[in-house]
């Protein structure tokens, strides 16, 4: 009796072949699922209202207005400082929080649950409130960045510190290191990944918070500019800014995600995710 010692990845049908094909190339997934979504709404939006509706089409075209005029890019690098500044901010003020909350029992009994209510504080009802204190302009933006993307950044790094295993710590107290040594060798390398996931977190927060603040102030950033294109009813124009918003937080979130792989690359290969 003859055995078959075929592979299985050579026995497998055509279409798991193809599907484990696709499977590997993520990025090729993502832009066949862009096309087809354009397509979609292009044949559908081309019969609306454009009042009320608009297309891909014309929204490039009226990307490609905004461009040329100089609104756009004059509008973004009046989002990006607040953001940036604001996220910077975040981090800097966070993780050494988080550090410290999953660290000392006494701090996370004494000012943790703080940040457990701001994260589910309403901060949007704030605003009106933050713009009396700050004013108009660039502070009240970084102030409502800053307090928006921060909980996440604080709690993460703060569960991922407590999620070290109590061996870790005690062998390197075992050999005489000094907290700074346990927290630096033992701790940030452990809990980096729930610390680039508070990042993440914190960005999406970050920009969705920019976009708030700047449609409280109506003044400028791309806030201002999707402000003003849709009281001119003009929506083509109104989609612009908004997508500028969302491919932002993809962008920031795909840094973020290289480099937690170039700096932490065994999570991914000792993680159940995804391959």
């Amino acid at each position: 009796m003859s055995i078959d010692r075929q592979p299985a990845r050579n026995r497998a049908s055509p279409l798991a072949r193809i599907a484990a094909f696709f499977k590997r190339r993520r990025t090729l997934l993502s832009v066949l699922s862009l096309l087809l979504l354009m397509l979609i709404w292009e044949i559908a939006g081309r019969g609306g209202n454009p009042f009320l509706t608009s297309h891909p089409t014309a929204i490039f075209r009226a990307l490609i207005d905004q461009i040329t005029s100089g609104q756009l890019p004059n509008a973004f690098m009046q989002s990006l400082q607040p953001l940036l500044l604001g996220y910077a901010l975040a981090i800097v003020v966070g993780v050494p929080i988080g550090l410290m909350l999953g660290r000392y029992w006494a701090a996370e009994a004494s000012f943790g649950f703080y940040f457990i209510g701001l994260d589910a504080t309403p901060l949007v009802a704030f605003l009106p409130l933050f713009i009396l204190w700050f004013g108009l302009h660039l502070l009240v933006k970084v102030v409502i960045v800053f307090l928006f993307s921060m909980t996440p950044i604080v709690i993460n790094t703060w569960m991922g510190v407590k999620s070290v295993p109590r061996t870790l710590v005690e062998v390197g107290k075992s050999f005489v290191g000094s907290e700074a040594f346990i927290t630096r060798k033992i701790v940030l390398p452990y809990a980096l990944p729930s610390i680039v996931t508070g990042l993440r977190l914190g960005m999406g927060r970050a920009v969705i918070a920019m976009a708030i603040a700047e449609l409280f102030t109506a003044l400028s950033g791309l806030g201002g500019l999707l402000l003003k294109r849709s009281e001119d009813y003009d929506t083509a124009g109104t989609f612009v800014p908004a997508f500028i918003f969302m491919a932002m937080g993809i962008t920031a979130v795909g840094v973020l995600g290289w480099i937690e792989r170039r700096i932490a690359p065994w999570h991914k290969a000792t993680s159940a995710g995804n391959e």
